[in-house]
C-alpha cells in the first residue's frame, strides 16, 4: 500500500486550543501556525443566514440559548462566544479568511437533518446558501461538503452537480465505502479508532480521499499516515503541527 508522506492537519472548527470553538479568533490562530486545512459546521438562522455552529442550541459555546434553527441572525449575535468578546460567525464573515487562497482544504459540515426544523424547502434553502458562500469566498476544488446523512449528499448533488460531498462515519465499514460510492463522493471521514487498514484500503482503491479523525497527538498522526489518510481532523491542530514539526516530519 502507497503511504502518504503528509496527512495535512484539518483544523477541528479553528481549533479548541485557547479559543472558543468556530469563532473567528481560532481560525486566525491555526492560520497563522501553519493550520493549511479546517474542518467546521454549520446551521441556518430563522431569517436564512447560514451560521458556524455545531450543535444546534447555542448554549454549550454562548452566553446565551436556543435553538440556531428559531432565532434570527441578530438575536444570535446579541450573545458572545464564551470566554471571547466574539458573536457567531456567519459563514460569509468565516470564509473572507480564506478569500481566493489556493493553499488549503476545507471540510464544510452540513449539521442540519431532515424532521423538526428541516423540510425539504428549508433543506434546499440551507444547502443553496451554504454553497453561494462557499462559491463567492473559496477557491474552486478547496472544499468538500460532508455529512454523516447521504440522503443530504445526494441533495447536495442534485442541486449542484458540481459540488464535491464527503461522507463521515464511525468506524469503516464496506457497507459505509459501498454508501459512499453510490452517493457519488469525493472523500469518507471515518473515525481513526474503530477503523481497519483492509478498509482504508478499499476506500482508497475506490478512489475515496481518506480523513481519519482525530489525531490528538504525534504517535495518533503517524498512525493516521501509516494506514494512508490523506488529511486527519483533529481538536488540537496547532500542538500537533509543532510536534511533527520537532520530530522532522514537518
Amino acid at each position: 500500500m502507497a503511504k502518504v508522506e503528509f496527512p495535512r492537519i484539518l483544523g477541528h472548527r479553528g481549533t479548541l486550543e485557547m479559543f472558543t470553538e468556530n469563532g473567528i479568533k481560532a481560525f486566525e490562530y491555526s492560520l497563522a501556525n501553519g493550520i493549511t486545512g479546517f474542518e467546521t459546521d454549520f446551521h441556518i438562522t430563522a431569517d436564512g443566514v447560514v451560521v458556524a455552529m455545531h450543535d444546534y442550541d447555542i448554549k454549550r459555546t454562548t452566553t446565551g440559548e436556543g435553538v440556531v434553527e428559531t432565532m434570527t441572525l441578530a438575536e444570535i449575535k446579541a450573545f458572545k462566544l464564551k470566554n471571547s468578546d466574539e458573536t457567531v460567525p456567519t459563514a460569509d464573515e468565516l470564509f473572507e479568511l480564506f478569500d481566493n487562497r489556493r493553499d488549503f482544504y476545507f471540510e464544510l459540515e452540513l449539521k442540519a437533518r431532515y424532521g423538526e426544523y428541516y423540510d425539504e424547502s428549508r433543506m434546499d434553502e440551507y444547502i443553496n446558501k451554504l454553497y453561494a458562500s462557499a462559491v463567492a469566498h473559496l477557491s474552486k476544488g478547496t472544499y468538500v461538503f460532508t455529512c454523516f446523512d447521504t440522503s443530504i449528499l445526494k441533495r447536495v448533488k442534485h442541486l449542484h452537480p458540481d459540488a464535491k460531498v464527503g461522507l463521515i462515519s464511525g468506524g469503516l465499514t464496506q457497507a459505509l465505502v459501498d454508501a459512499a460510492i453510490e452517493a457519488q463522493c469525493y472523500s469518507i471521514a471515518p473515525t481513526l479508532n474503530g477503523t481497519e487498514q483492509a478498509l482504508v484500503d478499499a476506500a482508497k482503491a475506490a478512489g475515496l480521499k481518506v480523513n481519519l479523525w482525530h489525531s490528538e497527538t504525534l504517535e495518533l498522526w503517524k498512525q493516521a499516515r501509516d494506514m494512508g489518510a490523506d488529511v486527519s481532523t483533529n481538536n488540537h491542530p496547532v500542538a500537533v503541527l509543532k510536534a511533527l514539526r520537532e520530530a522532522g516530519l514537518a
